[in-house]
């Protein structure tokens, strides 16, 4: 390994160790599923949108962020595939910080791994339905975006064993 790439996954590794920096790195064509998959636990798999539905049966989920757990945004006209990134923080009961690849307006971000970006809950009655992401350009949080909610490092909770029937006593039964 060369010295420049040494010295590239140096820095990468220094900020990404740092829960509030934020860090841009060119990433040859990655997107957000795929980073997803590579940085957490949860390995499910297609459209990010499809994440919501698809953990149903596997990983708790619900309506409020944890660390380490895969945020789910709806798709939309701009995001016909959705999107996914992981909450790397919590800052407040409306601010997380997010680990995320592929996002940004008119793709300026693709393939661009962010670590480390505010993301704040926007929604009405505050209850994590949507969130504006920050925009670094406009140094302001942008527009408010649908999500589905947070999918949880965590298996579903098995279901409770059948309760066992007594057992007939068939040498007993008249005949």
């Amino acid at each position: 390994m060369g010295d420049r790439t040494k010295y590239a996954f140096a820095a990468l590794a220094i900020a990404a160790s740092c829960a509030t920096a934020s860090l841009a790195v060119a990433a040859a064509g990655i997107n957000c599923v795929q980073f997803v998959r590579s940085t957490s636990t949860i390995l499910l798999a297609g459209d990010a949108w499809r994440w919501w539905d698809a953990a149903k049966k596997v990983y708790q989920r619900g309506p409020t962020p944890e660390p380490n757990a895969v945020l789910v945004f709806k798709r939309t006209n701009a995001m016909r595939a959705g999107h996914v990134a992981v909450v790397a923080s919590i800052l407040d009961r409306d601010t997380v910080l997010l680990n995320h690849a592929n996002w940004g307006p008119d793709r300026a971000g693709k393939g661009r791994i962010d670590v480390g970006v505010p993301a704040r809950d926007c929604s009405r009655r505050g209850d994590w339905s949507s969130i504006c992401v920050w925009h670094d350009p406009s140094q302001s949080f942008g527009r408010p975006y649908a999500i589905s909610g947070f999918v949880y490092p965590r298996g579903v909770a098995a279901p409770p064993a059948p309760a066992a029937r007594p057992a007939r006593n068939v040498a007993a039964s008249p005949r």
